[in-house]
């Protein structure tokens, strides 16, 4: 059960989160990892990839902007994409640590975990704020808007897939 619900995990965060940079910090986990687990991380690395290509098409598509607007949107949008993307990884964690946890649920780790993930909550509708502020400031308040309906149209559908894909707590022991 623990290893179906850990390639769930993984699964499910690769349908959710972007892509991990390929800098050192990616090297240095691949190369200490176990040649079975590079394998899943590569796998996971290009799907994410692939998922945040069709997400910024999505984005592109939905914004609409004019030349000007997107030159200053696209460079603050890829300054949050890198902000989400260190929090989507501190959401893989937690999913990962439920999945290690599953079948052992205690009461501690069962209110560890939901305070980990009510602070990924908050964590990102406050990147969401912060970014609605820069880019309604360097385009304007209706693009800045318009960034954040498309945003919560994007998050909403990947709650649904990890809260679907995710199986609801043990049953008390």
């Amino acid at each position: 059960m623990k290893t179906k619900l850990l390639s769930l995990a993984f699964a499910v965060a690769a349908i959710s989160l972007p892509v991990i940079s390929h800098g050192a910090q990616a090297e240095t986990a691949t190369t200490a990892a176990p040649a079975a687990e590079n394998t899943g991380q590569d796998a996971l690395a290009l799907f994410r990839a692939s998922t945040r290509i069709d997400r910024r098409d999505f984005v592109k598509q939905s914004m609409n902007l004019s030349e000007e607007q997107g030159k200053k949107f696209w460079s603050l949008y890829h300054q949050y994409e890198a902000d989400l993307m260190k929090l989507n990884d501190k959401r893989l964690a937690v999913i990962k640590d439920y999945a290690d946890t599953f079948e052992n649920m205690s009461e501690s780790k069962a209110d560890e975990l939901v305070k980990r993930s009510l602070d990924f909550r908050k964590a990102r509708t406050a990147l969401l704020d912060k970014y609605y502020g820069k880019i309604a400031k360097a385009t304007s308040k209706v693009v800045g808007a318009r960034f954040l309906q498309v945003e919560s149209v994007l998050q909403g559908a990947g709650d649904v897939v990890v809260g679907s894909s995710i199986p609801l707590m043990p049953k008390e022991r």
